[in-house]
């Protein structure tokens, strides 16, 4: 019996699967060029260990980021959202500590976080904050690693308590104390990185600086939710003058781990 037929339709199909593979390539290459805009994090990069406040930059390729306010195809704005995923595209974007709006069109800025684990999305809304599906996620870890780190966020922390009482707006004050005891509380979680001798004594409490300066950042997070939870200054400054009161060290105007901050961390608290 002949081969012949067999052969030519082993030809015929080996031509017919080449033709496939072919045309499958060409459209695989069409549709890299329709794959839509894209945004991704330059800072922080994926997997870092950070501390302190956070520096965020972003670029776009395919979209213009510009200011917030007009609703244009092929444009909007970034926005930074913190351990709660990306928005549903077409629904509007929050706006608090944890969903940050760069309606101005920049593509730098900074977030405040606490220690630990986190995971940021980067999302693109249209100019009235309406999300759209361009997005980027990566994860971080805040975390201070050694005394150098501990002082760098110190100082951060004092830069930030004279800012935020210089604020006139009630509402502002609040953003800037909730932040605030962000930074507080990665220094709290590294309180190993201060001494925990010699002990002193500071309005009649005697104890090591680890505690001493404990004691402090305990009671300026206790002010910062006094200010963030108050309904206006009032109310705030009465639940102040509680904490106060109830405080161990009472009135007394030295701050508690001033001095060894001061020494260690070559910090002026007077500023």
């Amino acid at each position: 019996m002949s081969t012949k037929p067999e052969t030519a339709r082993s030809s015929s199909l080996g031509v017919t699967v080449a033709g496939v593979l072919f045309a499958t390539a060409l459209l695989a290459g069409c549709g890299d060029d329709d794959d839509g805009p894209t945004v991704a994090f330059t800072e922080p990069t994926d997997g870092a260990t950070v501390h302190g406040v956070v520096p965020l930059a972003m670029i776009s390729d395919g979209i213009a980021i510009e200011a917030a306010g007009e609703v244009r195809d092929g444009t909007g704005h970034f926005h930074v959202i913190a351990d709660a995923g990306c928005v549903d595209t077409g629904e509007a974007i929050g706006k608090d500590a944890d969903h940050l709006h760069f309606g101005n069109g920049q593509s730098e800025g900074v977030i405040y976080l606490g220690p630990g684990s986190h995971q940021l999305c980067l999302q693109v809304g249209d100019g009235v904050h309406s999300a759209l599906d361009v997005t980027d996620s990566i994860s971080l870890t805040v975390d201070i690693a050694d005394r150098d780190e501990w002082c760098a966020v110190a100082s951060e922390v004092d830069e930030l308590v004279a800012v935020a009482d210089d604020l006139d707006d009630f509402a502002a004050s609040q953003a800037s104390f909730e932040n605030l005891a962000r930074l507080i509380a990665q220094l709290s979680d590294g309180i190993d990185h201060v001494d925990d001798e010699p002990e002193y004594e500071i309005g009649g409490v005697t104890a090591s600086p680890r505690e001493h300066v404990d004691a402090s950042l305990t009671f300026m997070t206790s002010v910062s939710e006094a200010i963030t939870t108050a309904s206006d200054w009032d109310a705030a400054f009465a639940e102040i003058d509680a904490l106060y009161a109830a405080d161990r060290y009472g009135s007394e105007s030295e701050l508690p781990g001033g001095r060894w901050i001061e020494t260690t961390c070559g910090i002026d608290l007077e500023d």
